[in-house]
């Protein structure tokens, strides 16, 4: 994407979620809609050739998750919500599950669920993406609907940014205008994080 696009989408993103300036260069990629950037990024980070490669996904969830996951050679552990606390029950997840998952994608603002991960729970997937070496997709398509106008959602980056995790390691949030903007026709979105991740990203969508 041209360099002025990828300038106003970083500098949207530090405005949206109290960050520091992101590198437009490294740091950010527009896609086709926040679906076509799921499936391919996926892509990008599945090894099918490891034994047993997993991918854990909120239930419920967009078919997309399920289906980019299938379409790698991956297979999806869903990760139940739980009505009475509101939040989904990632702590529930097997060791053994933990052990060969190389994928945690959350949607936050849910769908359908509209549950905000909080700050507590970011940081404690953070804390397993470290200990385990999976990488975290945030699905924030959903991150401008909402209620208060004084308390927009949380996002994946802010909180990895609070953390001192500059660099948002093994992470990446995707964003688009389809809902924010009620552009889905448009076909335009963003994925931002971890500059090593956008860079093989990069590469596998120049084959596309």
């Amino acid at each position: 994407g041209p360099l002025a696009l990828r300038q106003a989408i970083a500098a949207w993103i530090a405005r949206r979620f109290s960050l520091p300036p992101l590198d437009a260069e490294t740091q950010v990629l527009p896609v086709l809609g926040s679906k076509e950037a799921l499936y391919s990024f996926t892509q990008t980070i599945i090894d099918p050739t490891r034994s047993n490669p997993r991918v854990l996904v909120p239930n419920p969830f967009y078919m997309v998750y399920e289906g980019a996951a299938l379409l790698c050679g991956a297979k999806p552990h869903f990760v139940d919500y739980d009505a009475s606390t509101g939040q989904y029950r990632w702590e529930d997840v097997p060791e053994s599950v933990w052990q060969d998952t190389q994928l945690v994608i959350v949607c936050s603002p849910d769908n359908p669920t509209g549950t905000v991960t909080a700050r507590e729970r970011w940081r404690w997937l953070f804390e397993q993406s470290d200990r385990y070496g999976f990488v975290i997709v945030a699905d924030e398509c959903y991150s401008e609907i909402y209620f208060d106008e004084g308390a927009a959602p949380i996002g994946a980056l802010q909180v990895a940014a609070e953390a001192g995790r500059h660099d948002f390691r093994r992470l990446v949030a995707m964003g688009s205008l389809s809902k924010r903007s009620n552009a889905p026709g448009l076909r335009s979105g963003f994925v931002a994080g971890d500059a090593a991740l956008l860079a093989a990203f990069l590469k596998l969508r120049s084959f596309n």
